[in-house]
């Protein structure tokens, strides 16, 4: 006879048995779920990877409208493009699908630099001199009148080399800009499809959501205290003040003037129709932009100016159509550093320490002393394209021939 304990035994073991079966099941149903995913999640990351090669290439030229392509045509590769210009730079997103299954993408990218030149002056018939410890590495496009030393002061050339680089002749003009893009730009300073400006304290706005364009009423113009990231444009009819305490973040602003504060840090695309004063020992983070845009008629010299001590990483512009009598003018305080470029369709004035890390274009340098003011004179300058990081990357604003594109900065 089998004893009564024998069948709670067999009971035990074929609870046991089907708990380890269950429990199989589940871990190979559950391993077989997360497998099926991990390969949808590759399939999606190698469609990403696609939509970006996609939208850096040469051959996307589609700018504001979404993008629907279907990668191989089986169906299962689909993904949505996008690109559009965000203030100087290009703004692409790209969003990749798969039944529920979504992974997206968003980034500023920008035109390869490399162009080996430091300096480019417009051929206006008189050369430039240099003096002191002035240092120029890189190529130089000058008049033909050339490149000499001078005394200033008092005091000679202190180098051995005028330039450390090959010499090419300029032009009576700057370099041509993409006016089309300038134009695009130029339209934003009279959007109507604006929205009250209402930020007590922060605003953070997707890159995959649409810009917010907000206008900045007189009690709004003072941003201080405030946090503001993103797809975001503010726009004022008067002067905007930036001040130390605020936070941007790939921001615009348009205002026919903008003061930003001594000791403000943060990485903002500025656009004036008048000037853009900038107080001391700012730092503008990788990719700035400023830029003043001086109207057709205009009676003001439009001006950007960077107190002593700034850091400024990006792009500075002047621009005007026409020439007028007062040219615009980029003005650099001593102690300045620079990297990047500096284009000024009128002067550029630059006081002694300066540096530039990239490469400057202008139609005529000036430079104050006590006792003088000297034209398309460098004195205690540095200019210096080989210290410019070989990952900067420019702005489309600037036509360069066969120039490629790269992602410049990581959004979303």
């Amino acid at each position: 006879m089998v004893k009564a304990a024998a069948l709670y035994i067999v009971i035990i073991i074929a609870l046991l048995i089907g708990m380890i079966s269950v429990s199989l099941l589940t871990i190979a149903y559950y391993y077989r779920a997360e497998s099926q995913k991990k390969a949808r999640t590759d399939r999606l990351c190698s469609s990403l990877e696609s939509a970006r090669a996609l939208l850096l290439s040469g051959d996307y030229l589609a700018y504001d409208a979404e993008l629907s392509k279907d990668l191989y045509g089986d169906g299962k590769d689909s993904v949505v493009l996008q690109k559009s210009g965000w203030g100087v730079y290009t703004l692409n997103t790209a969003k990749a699908f798969e039944l529920a299954d979504t992974l997206k993408s968003a980034f500023l990218s920008g035109i390869s630099f490399t162009d080996p030149a430091a300096i480019y002056l417009a051929d206006e018939d008189r050369p430039l001199s240099v003096s002191g410890n002035t240092q120029i590495t890189g190529d130089g496009e000058l008049p033909k009148a050339g490149l000499k030393q001078s005394y200033v002061d008092g005091k000679p050339y202190a180098g051995k080399e005028l330039i450390r680089g090959a010499i090419r002749n300029s032009t009576r003009d700057l370099p041509p800009l993409n006016e089309k893009w300038i134009k695009t730009l130029l339209d934003n300073f009279k959007r109507k499809d604006t929205l009250a400006f209402a930020v007590k304290d922060s605003l953070n706005n997707s890159f995959f959501n649409p810009a917010l364009v907000l206008k900045m009423g007189l009690a709004d113009t003072v941003l201080s205290g405030l946090a503001i990231k993103g797809k975001v444009i503010l726009i004022s009819d008067t002067v905007v003040y930036i001040k130390a305490g605020a936070v941007l973040e790939d921001v615009q602003i348009y205002a026919p003037s903008i003061v930003v504060s001594e000791g403000f840090k943060g990485s903002c695309q500025l656009f004036a129709r008048d000037s853009v004063v900038v107080g001391k020992g700012c730092t503008f983070l990788y990719p700035s932009f400023i830029g003043v845009f001086k109207p057709d008629g205009g009676r003001i010299q439009a001006k950007i100016s960077l107190a002593a001590g700034t850091r400024f990483s990006g792009l500075l512009l002047s621009y005007e159509q026409k020439r007028s009598d007062l040219q615009t003018l980029i003005s650099l305080a001593k102690d300045c550093l620079v990297k990047g470029e500096v284009y000024a369709t009128g002067y550029i004035k630059l006081e002694k320490q300066v540096q530039v890390y990239g490469k400057v274009y202008a139609k005529r340098f000036i430079m104050q002393t006590p006792a003088t003011l000297y034209e398309n004179y460098l004195i205690d300058l540095l200019l210096n394209r080989k210290l410019l990081s070989k990952y900067y990357l420019s702005s489309p604003l600037f036509k360069r021939k066969l120039a490629d594109q790269n992602v410049l900065k990581w959004l979303n």
